[in-house]
């Protein structure tokens, strides 16, 4: 009897359910029927894009990128011929106002983790005492366990290992930001390390940063769509899921849309953002049965959101012909040049499009767009002063208060897991146990787990079915030994 899984969300991680769905041997015996829900008419959830109306130009809501850790994701891209539409970088420049620019590019002769070393030495804006306590640091990360690391926050284990002020804000603070979303006060030092070992130290090419080509709607979009309907999924877009429960007669949930449109399903993937998925089944985030009358009305502060600023900068030039940048000691904390493809088909007569993204709470949250912009743009025109003072054609500031959710301690034990203890349901989305903050990769393997959850409950071997647990980048023999 053919079993129907109907996916709820269109992002990252519902559309790498779908994916694994699909290349089962049940997907291609007719066994299972896939069917893919979002109230959108296009995937790829906060993975998006949109259209400025003065130019006509698609540019995405906010620069998003991956690392060369980011494998789960990465391949996933590769099966579909979509890993082309992203550019991959070895290197990394990093720009301070006092020191300018420096590169850091990980040694293609030494085995990781000793690979690091003359990257550290590169940086300028680093002192011979913040290279000393990084590499103190990144040793004792390296002997512990992310396990031992949960309840402490980054900042906490810092100050606690001899980091100083200094080096917290011209090292630590720019990475942990950046790739956390918020800042080491509030993040969990678990997460931290992930970032630091996996992301660095563990591999060689793990610091790669793959940055896209093309519109994140375009790729999360039409083109991943595509090939994934070519094999049998259906996608339903537009129409919201207001509702779902479960029908004890016919053992089967039903799904109710907006439009007044009902779906039946037997196994139901709910890869909508947390804050959503928490008000459909709170009972299945956190242990709420352990928590007193006051700490319930406090449910939603575990997974308190850590907004992202994109800044969209049409100038009457191009500032610099680096691709990308990492700013330290200044508001803007990345800034991307324009895809080359994109740059192609730009009016320039419109201007020349930058971004600048700031991670999480800044000094500018509450300033005026305006401001801003202006001070952003002064920060650019000194980090880039051959190029002249830019002029603005045209500016937007795009902010999403629920970009990412904070890794903080408390959410990091209470992350759930894809299988859940009701029939048929399962979760997904970057806020699931994946042990990944929330990140493209932590998604994609979000999607994995949820369609490995839902194999499992067919009573299918999963080994058999092609679905692929994650196992992160192949770490050398001297990391091997040195890495806990």
């Amino acid at each position: 009897m053919t079993k129907h899984v109907v996916v709820i969300g269109g992002g990252i991680a519902g559309l790498s359910a779908a994916e694994a769905l699909s290349r089962t041997q049940a997907f291609g015996r007719g066994e299972l029927q896939v069917e893919l829900l979002d109230s959108r008419h296009q995937t790829g959830g906060r993975a998006g894009s949109f259209v400025e109306p003065t130019t006509g130009q698609t540019v995405d809501y906010c620069q998003h990128v991956a690392m060369g850790c980011c494998t789960t994701l990465l391949d996933l891209l590769q099966r579909l011929e979509l890993l082309s539409q992203f550019q991959r970088y070895e290197e990394l420049t990093f720009y301070h106002p006092q020191h300018g620019f420096s590169r850091f590019r990980p040694s293609p002769w030494l085995p990781p983790p000793l690979h690091l070393a003359s990257s550290l030495s590169s940086l300028k804006h680093l002192t011979g005492s913040n290279r000393r306590q990084i590499r103190s640091a990144l040793w004792r990360l390296m002997r512990i366990q992310e396990s031992d690391l949960i309840d402490v926050t980054a900042l906490e284990w810092l100050q606690a290992n001899g980091q100083s002020e200094d080096t917290r804000t011209k090292f630590w603070d720019v990475i942990l930001v950046s790739a956390l979303g918020d800042v080491p006060q509030r993040v969990s030092m678990a997460a931290a390390r992930k970032v630091m070992i996996d992301g660095f130290a563990g591999a060689r090419n793990a610091s790669d940063v793959w940055v896209p080509k093309r519109p994140l709607s375009e790729i999360f979009g039409e083109s991943f769509r595509e090939p994934l309907s070519r094999r049998g999924v259906r996608f339903e877009l537009g129409d919201a899921v207001r509702g779902m429960r479960w029908d004890e007669g016919s053992e089967r949930w039903i799904i109710e849309r907006s439009s007044g449109e009902s779906r039946t399903a037997d196994h139901v993937v709910v890869a909508t953002p947390w804050h959503v998925s928490r008000r459909w089944f709170p009972d299945l985030w956190g242990k709420q049965a352990g928590l007193t009358p006051s700490e319930k009305e406090d449910w939603e502060l575990p997974f308190a959101s850590s907004p992202i600023t994109g800044i969209h900068l049409w100038l009457d030039r191009s500032l610099t012909p680096l691709p990308h940048v990492v700013m330290v000691g200044t508001l803007a904390q990345w800034f991307f040049q324009e895809p080359i493809e994109q740059a192609e088909q730009s009016s320039r007569a419109e201007g020349v499009y930058h971004q600048v993204v700031i991670s999480g709470r800044h000094a500018g949250s509450d300033w005026p767009k305006e401001k801003l912009v202006a001070e952003v743009v002064r920060e650019l025109s000194q980090a880039f002063p051959e190029s002249g003072t830019p002029q603005i054609r045209k500016s937007r500031v795009v902010t999403d208060p629920h970009a990412v959710f904070c890794v903080s301690p408390t959410t990091q034990g209470c992350r759930p897991e894809s299988k859940t203890s009701r029939p048929g349901l399962h979760l997904a989305g970057d806020a699931v146990a994946t042990g990944w903050p929330a990140t493209m990769e932590g998604a994609a393997i979000s999607g994995q787990m949820a369609a490995k959850s839902v194999v499992e409950s067919l009573g299918q071997q999963v080994e058999n079915e092609g679905i692929e647990v994650p196992v992160g980048l192949k770490r050398g023999w001297l990391a091997r030994r040195l890495i806990r």
